[in-house]
């Protein structure tokens, strides 16, 4: 089951089967590097549009005029071409989907046995105890099937999220008139309105847009809107920066457009990115796959051993009762070395761990996947939203010569903030507040109340800061940036009593070309027929500084903008610039006009020369507070971090260099072939690396990929792959989907697209980077106590299938019965290693670097310990405690040598040895005070063996026996179950056993604390000589 396919935790952990293939791609790689080759509509003109579109009537001279399909036309295109609407994908039923979940190898053979138990019971003994065990395998293999089906249900939400993107209604213009219809009618050539508020229902090329301003972050991946244009681009400009088409699912926040559609349905951008996320083939994790081949062993070893013991009881029997003979031994053989209660472990002590997880804001979709996460190398983030707050905000102001740092993160207004007025602050400070906030086109809603502590200016630590006090929290809409201007002012002054007192009688919107954003307010009459104006300009500072011919200076006086002045502007912004930030400046007059004066754009009859420069703002959006800290704690644990954004170059340079994940000291910067330990690359330079190229910089530290497109995030995930790198690959917008879940770990972000989500394995639900730090220590942690898991649950396996080979090759009681071994594999095992994911570090697993990728869970060391030593040390103590019962009877070794052939059965003869006579009924309760005791064996010997194996390396006395509370309980409720099972009466009789003397537990405490000792001092010695040729085999 494919870890991109699944959601919830409450999964469970799924046994793979089959032979190793070789990997093939997920993706076709001619669809992941080819999105927007399709297109090259940006690049035509309006004349050349119009000559590929005939149909469309299309006006050049006004195309707002331009008539659109007709009906007729429409419908035949409907027809022939199909819905605008992502197709679902392929999927089977879900009763075949279920039936599959059966197919798994390990359930196979366990099937398989319960067949044959029941197969006993109906033709051959009629004990009601087959007919039990066949019950409760049946029973735990349906209950296991069963989730791993809902998680594969689960899984098939995926391009849902994509439909749920789309709009369902939209304005298109037919027959020279406007209309509605639903989206799923349209067809290319349709002419479509955008308005402010509503997505694109399809990919558009714009031919209109009065002041048309998109939000495409989830396709693009660019933090801000984009103010749209109709002129073409020349050829070569990619796709999404010709800034002309419109994708399906943008929204429209300013603004109105009229556009052609030239692409609809899965042909669009969206369709070809859910098309190469829903395409992606299933691949399991990687727990999964470690799992799969501890399981194929298992197989073969249970394969081998029930043929070699059924051989050899044969020919000892003389081929007598054969049918029998390999039922019931094999049987005991899959019962005893199948860890039928391993899976309900592992799942459970996963879920102890997601639980924990979640508390931490990491919500996992699937519950193994937490164990890659500790094997990760490296760490591939977005950057809005995951390094930085997603919230633009003014940083720093600048004034002639004098910088004021507003500091974030942003806070916001305080009661006591707005009854200050702007008279408060002297100029040039108020005259930038009052263009700030005037000049402004970001508006609040109403909202609530809540307590926030306040922002305000400093300059030198001279202007007090706001106190904790009821504030009312006020949803601001408009620009990000201009948001960022208007809370700022809000922070420290009344900006609604400000914008009052201005009449406002025109004004002149931001456009990419003008790149300014002029209000004129009209202030006070100067005669009869005059009025003083005063007019107010923000934008581009070094455009709005070729306008000022004066600068107001520290003291408030207005003064030439001299070269001096000027160098001092050039100072700050470069500074301001330089560290990625956003700079605009401000700028303002006051003139004298008529009082009735109609201002006009195209005439500009009004001053825009001789303005007063004020100074310049710095915005950005700045980095989280825990950021930087995560990034030093990766770099202590050995992962590389790489920040992948669809920003510019120079602002995730800037970022990266703020949160620690570069600086000049490691490398060098844009674009340079030398870099040391880190290297910043732009979107075009991605599609020009060689596979020399890729070796070379994935060796380094860290990379800043910038201007990324979604085929670029997946192109970095494969070539990462393909040189056997662990991958993490965060992302919250639909452009992040394929990526997600290409990665070997996709992280999505809790505020993210639904779409993204899905195509995740993990979601943040705080959007925060250091929240992956956490699920990485955690994930390491959990990789340690799995291994710990199996050292304890695997040892015992040998010792349940011992007693069915003394019985077949020596002829000997049976030691075990199938229901004993279930209890121990479906109960007492269950606490003590759910328990184990408690179990607290060994030391500190973020200063080691990542395990090799190779390096799997179930090694043979592992097994070579869990089957050799302890595993046979506890053979050996169950073997001396079911001697012990024969022999507080007076039978002896030699005289149970071939006895269970006649005797020790149902329809057992009498019994002779030593002078003494056992009836049918001595026989068969001396043969269940047997299985008993090696029933205690098993359960009273893994006692001892969680005690070391809750340590890998230190002595589980500097470790602490009481360090994990849960697990001394989980060993306290071992042991009573165990007596329950024993002494019990009723209970024991059921399950094939009897009361056993007391010196048979003290024979398996000798041999527990033996294994105790012994692995004491393997651990010394592994301390001692950590890199000796003898640790090398002793350590797991």
């Amino acid at each position: 089951m494919s870890p991109k396919d699944s959601s919830d935790s409450g999964c469970c952990l799924s046994w793979p089967f089959g032979r190793r293939k070789k990997v093939q791609p997920l993706i076709d790689e001619s669809k992941t590097r080819d999105l927007a080759g399709s297109f090259s509509e940006h690049t035509w003109d309006l004349e050349l549009l119009s000559r590929n579109h005939p149909d469309s009537n299309i006006n050049l001279e006004n195309p707002i005029l331009s008539g659109g399909l007709s009906s007729k036309k429409a419908e035949d295109l409907l027809m022939r071409n199909g819905p605008n609407c992502l197709p679902p994908p392929k999927e089977i039923s879900n009763l075949r989907l279920f039936l599959q979940q059966f197919l798994n190898l390990l359930w196979v053979l366990l099937i398989f046995a319960a067949t044959l138990s029941l197969l006993e019971f109906i033709l051959m003994t009629k004990e009601v105890v087959h007919l039990w065990i066949s019950l409760i395998l049946y029973g735990m293999i349906i209950v296991m099937c069963t989730t791993s089906w809902y998680q594969e249900m689960q899984a098939r939400k995926v391009v849902r999220g994509f439909q749920g993107l789309l709009p369902e209604n939209c304005q298109v213009i037919r027959d020279g008139h406007e209309q509605s219809i639903p989206a799923y009618n349209l067809v290319v050539g349709d002419i479509i309105r955008i308005k402010n508020g509503s997505r694109v229902p399809a990919d558009a090329r714009i031919i209109a847009c009065p002041q048309l301003k998109l939000e495409a972050s989830s396709i693009t991946g660019e933090s801000e809107p984009v103010e749209y244009q109709t002129e073409e681009v020349r050829e070569g400009t990619s796709l999404f920066d010709g800034r002309n088409v419109a994708f399906n699912g943008a929204l429209c926040v300013d603004g109105e457009g009229i556009g052609v559609v030239i692409r609809v349905a899965s042909q669009t951008v969206i369709g070809q990115i859910a098309d190469m996320t829903t395409g992606q083939s299933k691949k399991k994790s990687r727990l999964e796959m470690q799992v799969r081949r501890y399981v194929i062993f298992l197989v073969y070893l249970v394969c081998t051993v029930s043929t070699t013991v059924f051989l050899a009881g044969a020919i000892i029997r003389k081929w007598k009762n054969p049918i029998g003979l390999l039922t019931h031994g094999f049987l005991v053989i899959a019962v005893g070395m199948i860890p039928a209660g391993l899976p309900a472990t592992v799942t459970s002590l996963l879920t102890v761990v997601s639980r924990r997880l979640a508390k931490k804001n990491v919500y996992l979709k699937r519950l193994d996947v937490c164990e890659a996460l500790g094997q990760v190398g490296i760490i591939a983030s977005d950057k809005t939203g995951t390094l930085t707050k997603n919230i633009m905000t003014v940083t720093d102001l600048w004034a002639y010569s004098d910088y004021y740092v507003s500091g974030y993160p942003h806070s916001k207004p305080t009661e006591s903030a707005k009854q200050k007025s702007v008279e408060n602050y002297e100029s040039p400070v108020s005259d930038m507040l009052t263009v700030m906030t005037v000049c402004n086109a970001a508006i609040y809603m109403d909202g609530v109340k809540t307590k926030q502590n306040g922002l305000a200016l400093e300059r030198h630590s001279n202007i007090e800061q706001g106190a904790l006090e009821e504030v009312e929290e006020r949803k601001p809409t408009g620009s990000p940036s201009e948001i960022a201007m208007l809370q700022y002012c809000d922070s420290i002054i009344d900006v609604d009593k400000l914008r009052r007192s201005h009449n406002i009688v025109f004004e002149i919107p931001f456009n990419s070309r003008r790149k300014w954003h002029l209000m004129i307010a009209k202030t006070r009459s100067v005669g009869t027929d005059k009025h003083m104006y005063k007019l107010m300009i923000k934008g581009a500072s070094e455009i709005l500084a070729t306008k000022c011919s004066h600068i107001i200076n520290s003291s408030g006086q207005t003064v030439a903008f001299d070269e001096m002045a000027t160098k001092k502007f050039e100072k700050a912004y470069n500074v301001f610039a330089e560290s990625g930030r956003r700079v605009i400046g401000f700028a303002h007059t006051n003139f004298v006009a008529d009082s009735d004066i109609q201002f006009d754009a195209d005439e500009e009859n009004f001053p825009l020369k001789d303005l007063t420069f004020l100074g310049i703002c710095a915005i950005m959006d700045p980095p989280k507070d825990e950021t930087a800290n995560a990034i030093k704690q990766c770099y202590k644990a050995g992962i590389k971090v790489f920040m992948v954004t669809g920003d510019h170059h120079l602002t995730a340079t800037a970022i990266a260099k703020q949160i620690g994940l570069i600086d000049d000291h490691r490398g060098s910067g844009y674009g340079t072939k030398c870099a040391k330990n880190y290297e910043v690359l732009h979107g075009e330079q991605i599609n020009q690396l060689r596979d020399k190229d890729w070796d070379r910089i994935l060796r380094l530290k860290s990379l800043v990929f910038a201007r990324t497109t979604p085929e670029q995030k997946l192109m970095i995930v494969e070539q990462c792959q393909k040189r056997k790198h662990l991958i993490a690959m965060t992302g919250d917008g639909v452009n992040d989907s394929p990526a997600l879940k290409k990665a070997d770990i996709g992280i999505a972000m809790g505020s993210g697209s639904e779409v993204a989500k899905q195509a995740s394995d993990i979601i943040l639900m705080d959007d925060n980077f250091s929240s992956i730090v956490v699920g990485v220590q955690e994930g390491r942690l959990m990789y340690e106590n799995i291994k710990k898991l199996l050292g304890y649950n695997m040892p015992h396996n040998f010792a349940e299938a011992w007693p069915i080979i003394i019985n077949f090759c020596f002829g000997m009681p049976m030691g075990i019965t199938p229901l004993q071994i279930l209890s121990i594999d479906l109960c007492t095992e269950i606490f003590p290693g759910v328990s184990m994911a408690k179990e607290p570090i060994e030391g500190d697993v973020m200063n080691r670097p990542p395990r090799r990728i190779s390096k799997g869970l179930i090694s043979n060391t592992l097994l070579a310990y869990s089957y050799i030593f302890p595993g046979q040390l506890q053979c050996l103590g169950c073997f001396l405690a079911y001697l012990y019962v024969f022999h507080s009877h007076g039978i002896g070794l030699k005289d149970l040598w071939m006895s269970a052939l006649d005797n020790f059965h149902k329809s057992a003869d009498l019994y002779y040895s030593n002078g003494k006579i056992f009836t049918l009924q001595e026989q068969m309760y001396i043969s269940r005070q047997a299985c008993s005791a090696w029933h205690m064996g098993v359960v009273f010997g893994q006692f001892f063996n969680v005690l070391s194996a809750r340590t890998r390396r230190m002595s589980i006395f500097k470790h602490g026996l009481f360090a994990n509370r849960a697990m001394i309980f989980s060993m306290i409720m071992e042991l009573l179950l165990l007596c329950a099972f024993i002494y019990t009466p009723g209970v024991n009789t059921f399950m094939g056993g009897a009361p056993i003397p007391l010196e048979c537990w003290g024979i398996v405490a000798g041999m527990g604390l033996f294994i105790l000792f012994y692995n004491e001092m393997r651990k010394l010695y592994i301390r001692r000589f950590p890199r000796s040729t003898l640790t090398r085999y002793i350590k797991w």
